[in-house]
């Protein structure tokens, strides 16, 4: 059986039982802190699911309140609809989607602790630039132009899985619920694919079950 435990309104999990122990015993997690099985229709105690078990006790012989630092959490970027984001982007001709990776990409800086996905989603547009600057400048250049609107947009993909990687890893380990993207879908859907799993990371954060 698999446990989720709650602090204010964040949710982590599962665990196994095991875990649960582990965590108490080094200090992660209190038996005041709530948890929760699938089975379950209330959070409880985790002292409630444990029972007795030996835990790490201050020098006074009170439990240790938090032996060990919480986990720095990441919050979500705005929980924009997917279909949102693709209609959007259809309207603006694909500029809003643009916008929008730069918003992603900034999370995923975040997730990661590494400017990489914000600098490399950001080069789409400033290849787009460069290039349509070039080729409105100097008409004789326009396959220079055309070369750094194309080198924009393919360090732009390499930016776009750069945020899968990040997403997989963070929702893998720090809030561990098994995110997996598909290669396929973020080299086709991009910004709308991953947007559709930032919606389900918010659903899993209120409901604490990954749809």
């Amino acid at each position: 059986m698999e446990y989720f435990v709650k602090r204010g309104e964040q949710r982590f999990g599962p665990y196994s039982l095991s875990d649960l122990q582990q965590y108490v015993q080094s200090g992660n997690l209190v038996v005041e802190d709530l948890t929760q099985s699938e089975g379950m229709t209330d959070w409880v105690p985790v002292s409630q699911v444990l029972g007795n078990i030996p835990v790490i006790t201050m020098s006074g012989g009170r439990v240790a309140a938090a032996a060990a630092a919480e986990p720095q959490l990441v919050p979500l970027p705005p929980n924009l609809h997917w279909s949102i984001v693709l209609i959007l982007g259809l309207l603006t001709r694909q500029l809003f989607n643009l916008v929008w990776a730069l918003v992603q990409g900034n999370w995923a800086r975040k997730l990661s602790g590494d400017n990489k996905p914000l600098v490399l989603v950001a080069m789409y547009p400033a290849g787009m630039v460069a290039g349509m600057l070039t080729i409105a400048l100097y008409r004789s250049a326009a396959a220079l132009g055309g070369l750094f609107i194309i080198s924009g947009a393919i360090v732009y993909l390499i930016g776009v899985f750069s945020i899968k990687a990040a997403m997989e890893e963070y929702y893998n380990s720090t809030e561990n619920i098994g995110l997996q993207l598909s290669g396929a879908m973020t080299f086709f859907f991009s910004t709308v694919y991953i947007q559709y799993h930032i919606n389900r990371i918010a659903r899993w954060k209120k409901t604490g079950v990954l749809k």
